[in-house]
C-alpha cells in the first residue's frame, strides 16, 4: 500500500485530513491512498512558494542554470525507469506497451527539451535606437510570474505535469501543484526526484486532495496564475474563480477532435491513424480524433476496414503485453462511458463493434470494450461530447464543404486531423478547421520546443508549449533608458520655467 503525503517547503507532510482511496484500473484494487488536503495544506504550500520565490536563491538563478537543474531532474527520473513506468501502469491503466514512451519517456524528454529553450529567457530583447523623441533606447525584459498554481489531470499524470512545472520553474518560478487524486504516482515521483536533485525547498510543492484544495489553490491571493489541464466544465468553475484575484490562467480544456478523410485517403493509413488516437490510452486523451468524418462515397468501405481493425484489438491489464486498449480510470469513469453508448443507440447510432464490456478480464478492473458507432448525427451525445473511453463515432458527409460544416459545428476547437493522397488539398481543408492542432495524415505528434498548443473556443485559454507556452509563464516591463541628458529634447524640457 503505498500511502502519499503532501510535499510542501521541501518536507514531506503528514495530514490528518481523511484520506481517498487509488485502486489499480485494471483490478479495482485498492493500492494506497492520498489526504483529502484542505485550505491549511494548500495555504502552507503557497506560503513555502512564495518565501521560496521572494527570498530562495531559484528567480536571481540564470535561465541556464535552472536549465541544468531541469536535466539533472530528467536524470534522476530516469535512473529509477522501471519502477517509474510499473509505478504508471498500475496508477493509471495505461498499457506497458505504451507506457514507458507515452508516459515515462516523453516526460523525460519534454523535461529536456524546455531545458534547451533557456536562450529564449538568457537576454533582453533590445529595440533600435531612437533619436525622436528623444534619444534612448527601449527593451523589452521577461521576468517570472511567481508562485503558479498547477493542476494535472489523471490521464497523463507526469506528462501534463512536465509540461506545465519545467516552463514555470525555467522562467524562474515557484509552483504548487495539485494532482488528480486518482493518480497520484507521477507527481510523487517528480516531488522525490527534486528532494533528490537539491531543488530549493519550496521551489515545488505537491498537495494532494480533491475539491476543496482545488478551490483553495484557484482562490488563494497568494497564487500569481493557474495552469489548469481537465474538462471544459471544471476549467470555466477555475475561470470564473481566478476572477476573484484577477490571477492569469492558462486552460487546456476539453475536445472532440475530428478526423477529416478527404475522398482519395489511404483507408489503412487513415483507419490504423484514427483508432489509434481514438483508442489509445482506454479513449482517455483530450486530443484524441474520436469523430471520424467519411464520404458518402467510401462509408462502406471505411467501415468494413474499421469493423476489421478494432475487432483486433485486444483488450486487457495494463500490465499484460499483449493488451491494445486498457482499461478506463475509474468505475465512476466506465458507467459514463457506458451510458453514453447507450443513450447513442436509443437515439439512432448502430454499435458497428464493442458495446458492451469485454469479456475474459478482471472483474474488478474498469474496462470497456472498443466501441465504433455509427449512422449518428453530429447532434448525438455520443458525436458531440467529450466522453473519455474508447468510443468512436463515424459520421458521413456529401462533399468536402459538408465535411468542414460538420467537424466545425462544435463546441470544441481542441485538435483534428485531415487524411489525403492530395497534400494541397489537405493543407486548405486543415487551413478552414477551427482547432489549435490539426495533423495531416498523422496523429499525436508534438513538438514541444518550437510549436505551441492552445485550444479555440471552449478548448482553452492562453498557451502551451512552444516559445509561446513558455512566455506565458513570464510578465514583460518595458525600460527604456535616455541616453543623452539634452533637456531640450525631453518633452518636459520644452515646456519652459513653469515645471523649474
Amino acid at each position: 500500500m503505498s500511502n502519499f503525503s503532501n510535499f510542501i517547503g521541501g518536507s514531506w507532510r503528514g495530514s490528518d485530513a481523511a484520506r481517498l482511496p487509488v485502486d489499480d484500473p485494471s483490478t479495482g484494487e485498492v493500492t494506497g491512498s492520498v489526504p483529502d488536503s484542505g485550505a491549511a495544506e494548500v495555504d502552507a504550500a503557497v506560503a513555502a512558494a512564495r518565501q521560496a520565490f521572494e527570498t530562495g536563491p531559484w528567480a536571481r538563478m540564470t535561465p541556464a542554470d535552472r536549465a541544468t537543474v531541469l536535466r539533472d531532474l530528467a536524470s534522476a527520473l530516469e535512473a529509477r525507469f522501471d519502477d517509474l513506468v510499473d509505478g504508471l501502469v498500475a496508477d493509471t491503466g495505461c498499457s506497458v506497451r505504451m507506457c514507458p514512451m507515452l508516459q515515462a519517456g516523453a516526460p523525460l524528454a519534454h523535461l529536456r527539451d524546455f531545458a534547451d529553450m533557456a536562450p529564449l529567457l538568457e537576454k533582453p530583447v533590445p529595440y533600435p535606437i531612437q533619436s525622436t523623441p528623444g534619444f534612448g533606447q527601449w527593451e523589452l525584459h521577461r521576468e517570472p510570474v511567481g508562485v503558479v498554481g498547477a493542476f494535472t489531470p489523471y490521464n497523463f499524470p507526469l506528462f501534463i505535469a512536465v509540461w506545465k512545472i519545467a516552463p514555470a520553474l525555467l522562467a524562474g518560478n515557484t509552483v504548487v501543484v495539485k494532482p488528480s487524486p486518482l493518480t497520484p504516482f507521477g507527481l510523487d515521483a517528480f516531488a522525490r526526484a527534486a528532494e533528490e536533485v537539491g531543488l530549493p525547498p519550496g521551489v515545488v510543492n505537491v498537495v494532494h486532495g480533491d475539491r476543496v484544495a482545488g478551490e483553495a489553490l484557484v482562490a488563494s491571493p497568494g497564487v500569481d496564475l493557474i495552469t489548469f489541464t481537465g474538462s471544459t466544465a471544471v476549467g470555466k468553475r477555475v475561470l470564473a474563480a481566478a476572477a476573484g484575484t484577477a490571477k492569469d490562467v492558462i486552460l487546456e480544456m476539453g475536445g472532440k477532435s475530428p478526423a477529416v478523410v478527404l475522398p482519395d485517403a489511404d483507408v489503412e493509413l487513415a483507419v490504423r491513424g484514427t483508432l489509434f488516437s481514438s483508442m489509445m490510452h482506454g479513449g482517455q486523451a483530450c486530443v484524441a480524433t474520436t469523430r471520424m468524418l467519411v464520404p458518402d462515397s467510401r462509408y462502406d468501405e471505411f467501415l468494413e476496414v474499421l469493423r476489421a481493425r478494432s475487432e483486433r484489438l485486444v483488450v486487457g491489464p495494463a500490465a499484460d503485453f499483449a493488451t491494445d486498449v486498457g482499461p478506463v480510470v475509474s468505475q465512476a469513469q466506465r458507467v459514463k462511458v457506458e451510458k453514453y453508448v447507450s443513450a447513442a443507440v436509443e437515439r439512432g447510432a448502430r454499435v458497428l463493434t464493442g458495446g458492451e464490456r469485454p469479456s475474459g478480464v478482471p472483474d474488478g478492473g474498469h474496462y470497456v470494450a472498443p466501441t465504433v458507432l455509427v449512422d449518428l448525427d453530429n447532434d448525438n451525445p455520443a458525436a458531440s461530447d467529450e466522453i473519455f473511453g474508447p468510443v468512436l463515432s463515424v459520421l458521413r458527409y456529401r462533399d468536402v464543404d459538408d465535411a468542414i460544416r460538420i467537424a466545425n459545428d462544435t463546441q470544441y476547437g481542441l485538435a483534428a486531423a485531415v487524411w489525403s493522397a492530395d497534400l494541397e488539398r489537405a493543407r486548405s481543408v486543415a487551413a478552414r478547421l477551427q482547432g489549435g492542432l490539426v495533423w495531416i495524415n498523422d496523429v499525436a505528434q508534438a513538438d514541444v520546443a518550437r510549436t505551441p498548443f492552445a485550444g479555440k473556443k471552449q478548448s482553452g485559454v492562453g498557451t502551451e508549449l512552444g516559445p509561446d507556452g513558455l512566455f506565458a509563464y513570464t510578465k514583460v516591463k518595458s525600460l527604456y533608458t535616455a541616453l543623452d541628458d539634452n533637456l531640450d529634447a525631453r518633452p518636459y524640457g520644452a515646456v519652459g520655467s513653469d515645471w523649474e
